[in-house]
């Protein structure tokens, strides 16, 4: 059997050197790189699809959060947090993730950490991508800005700027109040990310901050047109109907 596969996410060089060193002597599991910071390491994952990773939680400007939001809660089989947080603060990774490892973590308790990956790689239980998402929808509505993959990098865009988003094919259009952001991924992914934040889907194109919503004109077959403070003027489809009711402040639609 192929050894798995692993990289290091950690600003901190001493750190990444303590997970290499320890790394080293452990034969089913190869770093094959380490990265300094998040951008780095979203550009890794998509280079070498590891199985493990080892995240810092924090990190300046892309934070570990803020990696896993790009890739996606699923784009790694097994990841472990590392973190300086005190042991309440991250008492929930340990539930939902696959584990985590607090700074400064002991040799034992990286096997401790080793034998979890062994058995998550091996058996791959479905539920752990939910568990990372778990983490994430956790975090969401503390967080102000949003990660998103433009050009090989990470910008960080603040969810008060982002007026209304667009599918576009394998794509979305971020309509901000800084100029349009296009980025790969799924309206479906988007909405998901931004529903903590205020954000209603009218349609299967179109996602809105509610926030930025100036007029929802007459219903009109199942339909109303909702203009944004942009100037947008977006007609919402029937099978949204009961969400745009909601932010009209209505009474969803019956049946």
């Amino acid at each position: 059997m192929r050894a798995w596969r692993a990289i290091v996410v950690d600003d901190e060089a001493p750190a990444r050197r303590r997970l290499r060193d320890l790394l080293a002597g452990v034969e089913d599991i190869d770093l094959v790189e380490e990265c300094a910071d998040g951008a780095a390491a979203i550009a890794s994952i998509r280079a070498r699809s590891p199985d493990v990773m080892f995240l810092d939680v924090q990190m300046p400007e892309v934070s570990g959060f803020d990696v896993l939001e790009v890739v996606g809660a699923g784009a790694v089989p097994a990841v472990v947090f590392v973190s300086a947080f005190d042991r309440h603060a991250v008492a929930a990774f340990d539930r939902k993730a696959l584990d985590y490892l607090l700074k400064p973590f002991t040799t034992d308790r990286f096997e401790d950490t080793l034998a979890r990956i062994r058995e998550t790689l091996r058996r791959r239980p479905d539920d752990l991508t939910a568990r990372v998402q778990a983490v994430l929808a956790e975090r969401r509505p503390a967080a102000e800005r949003l990660p998103v993959s433009v050009d090989g990098g990470v910008r960080l865009v603040r969810f008060a700027d982002i007026q209304w988003v667009e599918a576009d094919g394998n794509y979305v259009r971020l309509h901000t109040s800084e100029g349009e952001i296009r980025t790969r991924g799924t309206l479906s992914s988007m909405h998901d990310r931004l529903r903590p934040s205020g954000f209603v889907r009218i349609h299967r194109s179109y996602v809105v901050n509610a926030a930025h919503v100036v007029q929802l004109d007459p219903w009109t077959h199942g339909e109303r047109t909702v203009r944004l403070t942009d100037g947008a003027s977006l007609v919402s489809s029937r099978t949204y109907r009961d969400e745009v009711a909601r932010l009209a402040g209505e009474t969803p639609h019956p049946g």
